[in-house]
C-alpha cells in the first residue's frame, strides 16, 4: 500500500461524518493509530481506521452511515449510552411518551459522533461517561456544527460532581434538561414531548 492511499484527518473526518478536531482527540487519546509526517500532519493507515471501528462496534463506516440516516418526516430521537439496560429503559420511555418518533441507538461516545452526524437528530438523550470519548466530548462535537444547531440535548447521567453538568447547560442553550441517574420516568417523559412540541416535523411546518 502506498503512503498516497493514507488517510488525512480530513479524510477520516469525512468518512466518519465528525469534525476534524474529533478525529484528532481519537488519535490522541490513543484510541485511533496514526503516524505523524515531518510536517507535523497526521496519516492514517485504512486498515487502523478499519480496526478502530470494529473496536467500537461499527463494523463499517460506510455501512454504519448507510443504516442510520434520519426518517423523514418523524421526530429522531439519539439514545447515547454504554449500558444496555439503560438504553432499554430510554427507549421504552421514549416510545411511550413520543409514539410516532424514530428511535436510534449509540453505544459509546465514538459511535455517538458518527451517529450525530448521520441522524441529525432533533433529540439526544445523552451519557456522560462513556467508553472511547466522554459525553463532554459529544457535546463539543455536537455544538460546533452548524448543521446540529437544532439538535436539542436531554443529559441522563451518573457523573458526579454533576453541577458541571448543570453549569454546562447554563451555557449552551441545546443542552435543554440534564437528569440525575435513576431518571424518573415521568420528569422524562414529560421532558420528551414539551421539547417535540418544539422541534417536531410538523411543528416546524406549521
Amino acid at each position: 500500500m502506498s503512503l498516497d492511499e493514507h488517510l488525512s484527518l480530513g479524510k477520516v473526518a469525512k468518512r466518519c461524518n465528525v469534525s476534524r478536531t474529533t478525529v484528532y482527540r481519537w488519535i490522541i487519546s490513543g484510541h485511533l493509530k496514526a503516524y505523524s509526517l515531518p510536517s507535523g500532519h497526521f496519516r492514517v493507515r485504512p486498515q487502523d481506521l478499519d480496526e478502530f471501528c470494529r473496536t467500537f462496534g461499527i463494523p463499517d463506516v460506510g455501512a454504519a452511515a448507510h443504516r442510520r440516516k434520519p426518517v423523514s418526516n418523524k421526530l429522531n430521537v439519539l439514545i447515547a449510552d454504554d449500558h444496555p439496560d439503560v438504553v432499554l429503559l430510554l427507549r421504552k420511555v421514549t416510545e411511550r411518551y413520543l409514539p410516532e418518533a424514530a428511535i436510534h441507538e449509540a453505544v459509546n461516545g465514538v459511535d455517538t459522533c458518527i451517529a450525530v452526524g448521520n441522524v441529525h437528530p432533533q433529540i439526544l438523550l445523552l451519557d456522560i461517561m462513556m467508553p472511547g470519548m466522554d459525553g463532554f466530548a459529544v457535546l463539543q462535537e455536537l455544538l460546533r456544527r452548524p448543521e446540529l444547531a437544532d439538535s436539542k440535548v436531554i443529559v441522563v447521567s451518573a457523573y458526579e460532581p454533576f453541577d458541571r453538568i448543570e453549569e454546562l447547560a447554563r451555557l449552551n442553550p441545546q443542552i435543554v434538561a440534564s437528569m440525575r441517574k435513576p431518571v424518573s420516568v415521568e420528569l422524562l417523559g414529560k421532558t420528551l414531548q414539551d421539547i417535540a412540541k418544539q422541534v417536531s416535523p410538523e411543528a416546524k411546518q406549521g
